[in-house]
């Protein structure tokens, strides 16, 4: 199979973020970004050539969700998360943030709180603060480089009559920690037990490190709990820039009102383009070129990780088990707050996310590894230089 981690993808004049955001002196110096959470490398070329057949049948036409495609996605979650769905529980929708903001409105009001594991994806709970709503903190605990939750003060949040939705991230962004099932049974009988909906983002599943098994929240949970589980191909094959999604709703009550939300918010024609990406994707093809993508960037991690030791012991790089972002604490480097570490790392060329972004403590970035080895390379080889200089 080819493959084409090495190759840089091109983003010249396509007025991406990333470009748009990468400042000109950094580019100058011949360095990449790595902010964000896409890839960096080319998309696969079978991916590019199912695109390409559906654009040369000359037809962009209206389009509906059809039985062909559940079946493809039910079948997908069975042979990649043993997971067994019905295709009616499958909601088509126009993206992960967009679902979020399509459950604020259908089971919450004005006022009412989300419940965040911090540090989380902070785009998730925007439309929910945009709609009045509010943003619950409930910090992980941090111990000997890893993450745990606090499950005392997970349950005196879930008691509060106000706190309607659990926001669950599975593989968790920013962490890139799997979270197992023992956690999704605590976190399922305190969400039984206090009518908490739980919304399990699970957009990077498909990303998961070999060893590492991921369960799906509504697969494994054992207590009847609302969960609405979001899928979908935009970290899977770094389709970012089109806005899709499937969410996984297994309750009946829970999916229609759901429904009636979607619909009111308006949801008119599936996208063509999508429905030809997710048969190129979901597919043996697919399967086997992810496994071939997350050796490659666990390879960037070890190399990574082992440099950081080496030369870079101020940055304790945070194992992943899923994903292919990076949690990095460079709290040892001291400095004032989170403005300061961005600066800090800017003018020494790695174009990175800082820690505050997800509602957390000054310290820790986030950097993007789905990215060819030499790029890497040169970025965390310049970003030495300049904390040596």
């Amino acid at each position: 199979m080819p493959l084409e981690f090495d190759t840089l993808a091109d983003r010249e004049g396509l007025s991406t973020i990333r470009e748009l955001c990468t400042p000109r002196e950094v580019k100058d110096a011949g360095l990449i970004s790595l902010w964000g959470a896409e890839f960096e490398f080319r998309i696969p070329d079978f991916f590019i050539e199912g695109l390409k057949k559906w654009l040369d049948t000359g037809t962009i036409a209206y389009s509906a969700v059809d039985n062909s495609y559940l079946q493809l996605v039910a079948e997908w979650m069975k042979s990649q998360r043993n997971w067994e769905i019905e295709k009616e529980w499958i909601v088509v929708t126009y993206g992960m943030t967009h679902s979020a903001g399509t459950i604020c409105r259908a089971f919450t009001e004005p006022g009412d709180g989300f419940i965040g594991l911090t540090p989380t994806y902070h785009n998730t709970f925007k439309p929910a603060l945009l709609n009045g709503r509010v943003k619950v903190d409930c910090p992980l605990l941090f111990e000997e480089n890893t993450y745990s939750i606090d499950y005392e003060l997970l349950e005196q949040l879930m008691k509060k009559p106000e706190n309607k939705v659990l926001v669950f991230c599975n593989p968790h962004n920013p962490i890139a920690k799997v979270w197992g099932r023992e956690d999704i049974q605590k976190i399922g009988k305190l969400a039984f037990e206090n009518d908490i909906i739980i919304y399990s983002d699970e957009i990077f599943a498909d990303t998961v490190y070999e060893g590492v098994p991921m369960y799906t929240f509504d697969q494994v949970c054992d207590f009847d709990v609302k969960c609405i589980t979001g899928t979908s191909l935009g970290k899977t094959f770094s389709m970012t820039g089109v806005p899709h999604g499937n969410m996984i709703i297994r309750n009946k009550e829970l999916r229609d009102a759901f429904l009636v939300q979607r619909n009111k918010d308006h949801f008119g024609s599936f996208n063509p383009m999508v429905r030809a990406a997710y048969f190129s994707g979901y597919s043996r093809t697919g399967s086997e070129w992810l496994k071939e993508m997350m050796k490659y960037c666990w390879n960037n991690y070890l190399w990574l990780d082992a440099y950081c030791k080496e030369y870079l012991p101020q940055m304790k790089v945070i194992q992943p088990q899923g994903t292919y972002i990076l949690w990095i604490d460079c709290r040892e480097l001291g400095l004032e707050n989170d403005e300061a570490y961005e600066k800090f790392f800017e003018e020494a060329g790695c174009i990175c996310d800082v820690g505050e972004t997800y509602g957390c403590e000054p310290g820790f970035i986030r950097i993007n590894i789905s990215v060819p080895f030499e790029e890497l390379k040169k970025v965390i080889q310049r970003l030495h230089l300049s904390i040596v200089q």
